[in-house]
């Protein structure tokens, strides 16, 4: 006879690493989206303060990524903001690298 599945309804907590992890990399994401719509808006002629506030985007998404990692490692915790936070550091990550390479290219 086939073994019956059980089922656990058990909530599972998020751990602070993960939840840490979604709010930096949703952070270095609308960094990246408002960066550029400005940029936009003024036709490219910012100044330097939106080079420091890309610089600050970028950490955020290193560290978005790094916490998220930090969070795959919690046991009996729901990975689901570790997952959300690791996707979009790393999209967020490659939204910057194109930036800067772009900015590179056109010096």
């Amino acid at each position: 006879m086939a073994k019956r599945q059980a089922y656990s309804f058990v909530e599972k907590k998020y751990s602070s690493n993960s939840v840490v992890s979604a709010v930096l990399s949703t952070g270095s994401v609308l960094v990246l989206l408002i960066l550029l719509f400005v940029s936009f808006l003024m036709k490219g002629s910012v100044g330097a303060w939106i080079g420091a506030l890309g610089f600050t985007g970028i950490v955020m998404a290193f560290a978005g990524l790094r916490y998220g990692f930090l969070g795959f490692k919690d046991e009996c915790k729901s990975y689901f903001c570790s997952k959300l936070g690791t996707i979009l550091g790393t999209v967020a990550i490659a939204g910057w690298f194109f930036i800067v390479c772009i900015g590179l290219v056109n010096m």
